[in-house]
This record gives C-alpha cells, sequence and structure tokens, in this order.
C-alpha cells in the first residue's frame, strides 16, 4: 500500500533516528536540513538497488545499441540501459520464459552502460528510480529513513562511529522484513497437485 509519508516526514523520521532536532522546512538553512537534501538521491538510490520493491519494479522493451567490437565474438546484440533504471534483474525475450532466463551481461563502453545478450528484441525486468514519494509503501518509506539517517549521522554527528553502526543495523534489519512482506503482494506460481498432474488435468 502507498504510503502518505511526505519528504520532510522522511527528513525528521531520519533525524528522530540519529537524536538530533527535527525540522520544519527543506529550506532552512540548518545543519540538519542541508545535509537531508545533500543525501537524500544518494539514499534513494541506494535503497531501491538493495531489495526490489514492488512498486519501483518494471519490464521495458530495450533500445538496440551498436555492438561493441570487443564483443562481437561472444554477444549477438547490445542493448541501452532504460531510463532511470537502478538494477537490471533479467532479460527476456520478447515472450519471457517460464523455464529459464537469457544470460546477459552489463558492461561499460566509452561514456555508457550496455547490456550484452543473444537475446533480439529484448526487454529487461529492471528497478528504476521512483522520485514520486506519493508512489512509495510504507516498507521502503522505513527502510529509506534508516537508509538517510546512516548517512548523514557522519557529518551532523562528527564521525561518531558507534552512532553510525547502529544506523546501519537498523537499516539492515529494515531488509528482512521488507523482503518478506513486500514478496506477499506478489502473484504467486500456481501450485500443481501431484493427483491431477498424474492425471493429465492440470
Amino acid at each position: 500500500m502507498a504510503s502518505t509519508a511526505s519528504r520532510i516526514d522522511i527528513y525528521n523520521m531520519a533525524l528522530g533516528f540519529i537524536g538530533t532536532r527535527t525540522i520544519a522546512s527543506p529550506n532552512e538553512k540548518t545543519p540538519e536540513a542541508i545535509q537531508c537534501e545533500l543525501y537524500w538521491d544518494r539514499a534513494r538510490r541506494s535503497a531501491l538497488r538493495d531489495f526490489p520493491y514492488s512498486f519501483a519494479q518494471r519490464r521495458v522493451r530495450l533500445g538496440q545499441k551498436p555492438m561493441p567490437d570487443v564483443y562481437e565474438d561472444e554477444w549477438e546484440y547490445a542493448y541501452g540501459l532504460p531510463d532511470g533504471c537502478l538494477k537490471v534483474h533479467a532479460v527476456h525475450g520478447v515472450r519471457p520464459s517460464r523455464v529459464r532466463r537469457e544470460e546477459w551481461r552489463l558492461t561499460g563502453t566509452g561514456d555508457e552502460l550496455v547490456i550484452l545478450t543473444q537475446t533480439e528484441l529484448a526487454m529487461a525486468d529492471c528497478t528504476i528510480d521512483v522520485e514520486n514519494v506519493s508512489l512509495w509503501d510504507e516498507l521502503f518509506v522505513m527502510a529509506m529513513a534508516r537508509k538517510l539517517a546512516a548517512l548523514v549521522c557522519v557529518p551532523l554527528l562528527k564521525n561518531n562511529q558507534a552512532k553510525l553502526q547502529e544506523l546501519e543495523q537498523l537499516y539492515q534489519m529494515a531488509i528482512p522484513r521488507a523482503e518478506g512482506q513486500d514478496a506477499s503482494e506478489r502473484e504467486k506460481e500456481p501450485h500443481m497437485d501431484s493427483w491431477l498432474a498424474a492425471r493429465g488435468t492440470w
């Protein structure tokens, strides 16, 4: 379910985990507001990469790129990364297989990253960067607040290593809970009854 938390709510949750004063506006010229603004984008992208939250998952068609010469003997096709893609989880053909996923490799070529694969007309399952807080679920809001707290703790508390370790552990604790609960919102594969399978009626 989507959260009702705002950006300023998450700032203040993060500051609460640290134990510093909260803020009324992200435009304040206070150390707390300045550091939260500075690390916001980095915290979001990092937290989204750490777990495939359902709201940030997309299957997208890939745009073909010229094959780099050094990979011509290994791969058939090269594709550019989708806009806003933070992490590629799988590559499929036009009709995704329920049995296997296609082999692929992410590599750099000059000033961009490309996906190398043997698959024509490929699609990719990706985590994308969702900047709109209103689309986030409660699980990610809590994880994001903890990630932000761990990042801004160092400049606000002047390298308090004990507090930093505590906040990093707090963030790591959020990920297994998210995994268990987020997975329950996904469609499960149907279970084949052994009796029906034997009769060929599945």
